[in-house]
């Protein structure tokens, strides 16, 4: 999935935009295809999860040995090129092409290691004669004119150009492709338990392509999920594709960590200020509060608009955050500002929204994050606070006139 070079994740700061993107960087090494495929075996090399985001979704590659040469080598589809012109701006849009590199397994092995990260290999079953096509598969591929691919993070990554190619060089069959009742997004989740703000910046980005069901084939984006579904493949002759998974290199120690200052926690602290603020009678405060959160939706709205008609990145389609997160709320700001005679219907119009996906929650297509609920219920407060009817009225009964 998400590959294993922290350097490139520090170097590039571009934020969620690396969970959208597999990245590794290209090395040449040298190999040739012997004449005979007997001493050849080619392995399922699937990397654990790590504790930065970049690698938060683990890895997959294949693994080929030369049991005569010694040579040990990994084929990596989730490389990029530094070189690429304009390459910040095309990794930002989707646009980037990714590629099949060659490296060493050692170099792999002694990364995880420093990262603390397992690695487990699966050996395939295969003949001679489906080594030789593999092999030979895999040297047509690497050539320059044929290496190069369009990225994908659903649909066509480091672990999902593998099984394309191993169910199109041996027709696969699968013992039982029965899944759960299961979403891309939920698939997600699944690793970021312990990542709270990860999981918020993550389910923001996406939009509603994320809440498509995987099916047992899409469920193998994630390298985990691909060894075990391979697991289950069997070849031509009946005969499993894989042998039972082992440990390369374990993993030491548990690194599992609880975040106390957490998104939910800040949202909550934010609401139940906007809801002080707002039953107070305090005009400089309102307006600096409003300001402040208005400003950031707009700022927010405007990331992702982008992220849903500036780029390629299908996965951040559709988002229907930008209801609540949207870049129209400067114009909010705007109306504050002159004192608009509209700006009542049109903060009303924004609590109506919002109370329309408070309401809906669990019903609507796309699945928000738990954390929003407090956003939610902050701009709904002071969005009829600055509506002045309802909110006006309960002013009055908290704060009668003085006679």
């Amino acid at each position: 999935m998400l590959c294993h070079r922290s350097a490139c994740y520090r170097q590039l700061g571009i934020g969620f935009i690396l969970l959208l993107q597999g990245f590794f960087i290209p090395r040449a090494v040298a190999w040739q295809l012997p004449d005979t495929t007997d001493q050849l075996t080619f392995s399922l090399i699937t990397g654990s999860p790590g504790s930065d985001l970049y690698a938060v979704f683990g890895h997959s590659a294949i693994r080929l040995r030369n049991h005569d040469t010694g040579q040990d080598i990994l084929y990596n589809y989730g490389t990029f090129d530094f070189n690429t012109p304009h390459f910040y701006w095309k990794f930002l849009r989707g646009k980037l092409l990714y590629m099949l590199s060659i490296d060493r397994t050692e170099e792999l092995a002694l990364y995880y290691r420093y990262e603390n990260r397992a690695l487990t290999e699966q050996i395939m079953n295969l003949n001679p004669t489906q080594k030789a096509a593999l092999a030979a598969y895999l040297e047509w591929n690497y050539q320059p004119v044929h290496r190069y691919y369009l990225y994908d993070f659903f649909y066509d990554n480091c672990a999902t150009v593998i099984r394309d190619v191993l169910e199109k060089q041996f027709n696969l069959q699968y013992v039982n492709d029965s899944t759960r009742n299961i979403t891309f997004r939920q698939l997600l989740d699944e690793y970021l338990t312990d990542m709270p703000w990860s999981d918020f910046g993550i389910d923001l980005v996406l939009g509603l392509p994320a809440d498509k069901r995987a099916d047992f084939r899409n469920h193998m984006f994630l390298p985990d999920y691909l060894a075990a579904h391979l697991a289950q493949a069997t070849l031509d002759d009946g005969q499993p594709l894989l042998q039972p998974a082992q440990i390369l290199q374990p993993r030491t120690l548990s690194d599992t960590s609880h975040h106390l200052f957490t998104p939910m926690l800040l949202f909550v602290i934010v609401a139940l200020l906007a809801i002080a603020i707002t039953l107070s009678k305090n005009k400089t405060l309102k307006n600096i509060f409003d300001w402040v959160v208005l400003f950031s939706c707009s700022l927010g709205g405007l990331l992702l608009t982008f992220m849903w008609f500036g780029t390629d990145h299908i996965a951040t389609k559709w988002n229907w955050n930008v209801l609540w997160i949207n870049p129209l709320c400067i114009v909010l700001l705007w109306g504050m500002w002159q004192e608009a005679p509209w700006l009542r219907i049109a903060f009303a119009t924004y609590a109506a929204i919002l109370w329309l996906l408070l309401l809906t929650w669990g019903w609507f297509p796309q699945q928000f994050n738990m954390a929003v609920i407090p956003i939610w219920i902050a701009l709904i407060a002071r969005s009829m606070d600055r509506e002045g009817v309802v909110f006006g009225l309960l002013l009055e009964k908290f704060n009668p006139p003085k006679n």
